[in-house]
């Protein structure tokens, strides 16, 4: 009877045993699932972070090709503030006293020496002085990108 007993412990043990491996890879099994939803949940907050990035990418290039358009164009990008206009002026009319007195053109690199400001400058300068007295000065642009201002009595 004592060995009956105990066969009828070692089923019941043995079963138990087997519901809990069993209980214990379901538990395993909806662990797994979890953190798998919660992976993709995070990939497609990630996709919808880099979609964001790529269209501000985009709109700040599209940003920086039309401020090099207008750059090319030779519009102005910000309104020169009274200072700097007062100041680009003088030099206008410093160039154009210069150049009444000179025969034949100035390249940009000559009018770089003889005025003493960065290349820039410089063009900006010549555009500004063609504004000022567009009958005397003629700007010509030649290879290269290269400026060239005469005056024209």
């Amino acid at each position: 009877m004592f060995e009956e007993l105990l066969d009828l412990y070692k089923t019941k043990f043995a079963e138990k045993e087997k519901d809990l491996r069993g209980y214990q890879a379901m538990i395993q099994l909806v662990t797994t699932i979890e953190r798998i939803s919660q992976e993709n949940l995070s990939a497609q907050s990630n996709v919808a972070l880099l979609k964001k990035l790529e269209d501000q990418v985009n709109w700040q290039s599209k940003e920086l090709r039309d401020l090099k358009g207008e750059l090319s164009a030779g519009k102005r990008i910000s309104p020169p503030t009274e200072k700097k206009s007062k100041a680009l002026d003088g030099h206008a009319w410093n160039l154009i006293d210069i150049l009444s007195k000179k025969e034949g053109s100035c390249t940009t690199n000559e009018l770089v020496e003889m005025l003493g400001l960065n290349k820039t400058t410089v063009i900006t300068v010549m555009k500004r002085a063609v504004a000022l007295d567009p009958d005397h000065l003629k700007l010509t642009k030649g290879k290269r990108r290269k400026f060239s201002l005469a005056y024209v009595p």
